[in-house]
């Protein structure tokens, strides 16, 4: 309600639901570091900015990752409800699930959850892309491994 009803009340939705989840899942994995990687980084000379550079972050995106691709399907959930709950005349998808569900349009409906589902695969696609470039380091993501 602070937020009104408009497109900045769904993204600020979006985001509050979202950032819990990849806030806590980064920390972890910050927290859950090998002490022997750092401990063996300080040995070789490391100062604390390239440890955190080379070693924590690294560890960090991988747990980063790992929770992004399920929180998107919660942002796009909290997109839709909050156009359930203060969708204006020309709203997105949510607006129109609504709409047609008034009318009794079905074929509406599921041009709008299909392309919600779109719309998920196609960002689940996207961090998968950004993840394997930025965590190429990994064995998975090497080629030939």
């Amino acid at each position: 309600m602070i937020f009104g009803f408009g497109l900045l009340a769904k993204i600020v939705l979006a985001w509050t639901i979202v950032f819990f989840i990849v806030f806590f899942n980064t920390f972890q994995g910050a927290r859950s570091v090998d002490p022997d990687l750092i401990h063996s980084a300080r040995f070789l000379g490391a100062s604390e900015r390239r440890i955190m550079r080379t070693v924590v972050v690294p560890s960090a995106l991988a747990w980063t990752f790992a929770s992004l691709t399920p929180s998107i399907s919660f942002a796009l959930i909290g997109v839709v409800v909050g156009e359930f709950l203060g969708g204006e005349s020309g709203g997105g998808l949510g607006y129109l699930i609504i709409q047609s569900l008034g009318t009794l349009n079905a074929a509406d409906m599921m041009v709008a959850l299909v392309a919600l589902g779109v719309i998920g695969i196609v960002m689940a696609l996207g961090i998968k892309q950004v993840e394997q470039r930025l965590l190429r380091w990994r064995l998975e993501y090497r080629k030939g491994a």
